[in-house]
């Protein structure tokens, strides 16, 4: 038989070893919470103090002075929320160049050895700043990650800083490493120009989704450089570069020859008739009337509605 006190005894230290280790928990909890409120109130009087100065300094008001340069990891990490929040809410390459030029020089020793943490947060921070701040002087150290067994988000970050630092082999990793449509336009966004036109030259090199994130790119980037090649693809054998490159060029609202764009007037493929209808809309009313004309008897009524809206924005001049 069960023996009712033996069981009441168990469920009592069941009972009290759960409430001790609910403690415990709760206390090693508050403990870290203290620690990063702490931690916090650091970097927050480190910025009240010094944003003033960082303020002038980039604005070239002051000079830089040795009371900038970090003297704990507190002041770097508030270093590091200063200069995050000026390259995400300004533009200005002066600025930018002040933040590289110091990051390499006082910044270095921190962030290569958050590189080397066994902690995947404190590893992936590193590697985020050191694209944020260009810091070239840890592009090795970064590349040397790549002998490790690494996730996917570090390999999609030190493509990232190939392309910053090293353009040549960014090509042929990009070329041969499959990634998502958005992980390649967050990638090709911030190219260079002879980057991008290198990218260009090999087109045909690169995966089928790679192509159509670059054509994309294009298009948002608004890259009036990048008509012609748009142009050479209109005749490619895949209808989505062929669909994207119209798209592209509708965003850029440059037509150059309005020959390579008639006939999509007749294409078989609704989505090029429907690309055609926008893109004749920056073209003057007295060349695009024949094409709008044929376009508003589409048997497609997103194409018709197309030519509808483009009747009402094309510019006349008959």
């Amino acid at each position: 038989m069960i023996d009712i006190g033996q069981v009441i005894d168990f469920l009592i230290w069941a009972i009290i070893i759960l409430s001790v280790l609910l403690i415990g928990f709760w206390m090693y909890l508050m403990f870290e919470r203290l620690i990063e409120v702490a931690r916090q109130r650091k970097i927050d009087l480190y910025i009240k103090g010094k944003q003033q100065k960082w303020y002038r300094y980039f604005r070239g008001e002051e000079p830089f002075t040795d009371e900038l340069i970090p003297k704990n990891k507190y002041e770097i990490q508030g270093i590091e929320e200063l200069f995050l929040v000026y390259l995400q809410n300004l533009s200005n390459t002066g600025m930018k160049e002040k933040i590289k030029q110091f990051s390499n020089r006082y910044l270095k020793q921190y962030y290569q050895k958050l590189l080397g943490s066994r902690k995947w947060s404190l590893k992936m921070n590193a590697l985020y700043r050191i694209a944020d701040f260009r810091l070239s002087s840890l592009a090795d150290e970064c590349y040397a990650l790549e002998k490790r067994r690494l996730t996917h988000e570090e390999s999609f970050q030190l493509l990232k800083l190939y392309s910053m630092f090293n353009p040549e082999n960014f090509i042929e990793k990009i070329i041969a490493i499959p990634l998502s449509e958005f992980e390649y336009k967050k990638l090709l966004t911030g190219l260079d120009s002879e980057t991008y036109e290198e990218l260009q030259r090999r087109f045909h090199e690169m995966p089928v989704i790679c192509r159509y994130s670059m054509i994309d790119t294009i298009g948002l980037k608004r890259d009036m450089d990048s008509i012609p090649f748009l142009e050479a693809k209109l005749e490619n054998n895949d209808p989505e570069i062929r669909i994207r490159s119209l798209k592209a060029i509708h965003e850029i609202g440059i037509i150059l020859h309005l020959d390579k764009y008639v006939p999509f007037v007749s294409s078989n493929i609704w989505q090029e008739r429907l690309m055609a209808a926008k893109l004749l809309q920056n073209v003057s009313l007295k060349d695009s009337l024949p094409y709008l004309k044929k376009l508003l008897e589409d048997e497609s009524w997103q194409v018709r509605s197309q030519v509808a809206r483009a009747l009402g924005k094309t510019p006349v001049d008959i």
